[in-house]
């Protein structure tokens, strides 16, 4: 194997694993959509710890290519591949890179939409919640109808009892 096929097997094994991940995160992004809309905390923590082990991976993986990127004489970064596939896009061995490449693009934008879409269901749920509480806690009157440690207060005199009899 020539040097050209070898760092480009190289770069093409590290994408393949990339896109295979990313491939993940949307699913599990896509689960964390609908776990969202359902309000179902507890499948939410477990989704979360999945996604974070995801994002993990993706990112050692990202510096590993940048790494390698680097070693080679480019960018650390998107601009850098770019200029690796045009500045190789002659040889044959590239060919496979740049499809990949695409690939992982397209899937990352996909998953970045399902997170900014994830982020607005949770800010709306938030805004929800903050105004429930809103409501609990003014409960029509002029004091709070419930303290800090979530139980109701007495408002007014508290020495007076209610007399039965």
């Amino acid at each position: 194997m020539n040097a050209i096929a070898a760092i480009s097997t190289q770069f093409n094994t590290l994408i393949e694993k990339e896109i295979g991940l990313m491939q993940a995160l949307a699913r599990t992004l896509a689960e964390e959509q609908t776990i969202l809309i359902d309000n179902n905390v507890e499948a939410l923590l477990v989704l979360t710890q999945e996604k974070n082990g995801l994002l993990g991976q993706i990112t050692q993986i990202e510096k590993d290519r940048n790494t390698l990127l680097v070693q080679h004489g480019f960018g650390p970064d998107q601009q850098g591949m770019l200029e690796l596939i045009t500045a190789k896009s002659e040889e044959s061995a590239y060919l496979h890179l740049q499809e990949c490449w695409d690939s992982l693009l397209k899937i990352s934008a996909d998953a970045q939409e399902l997170n900014r879409v994830n982020g607005g269901l949770i800010n709306r749920q938030i805004t929800r919640n903050q105004s429930t509480l809103n409501v609990l806690q003014s409960g029509g009157q002029a004091g709070s109808m419930y303290g800090a440690d979530g139980q109701t207060k007495i408002s007014g005199n508290a020495s007076r009892g209610i007399i039965a009899g």
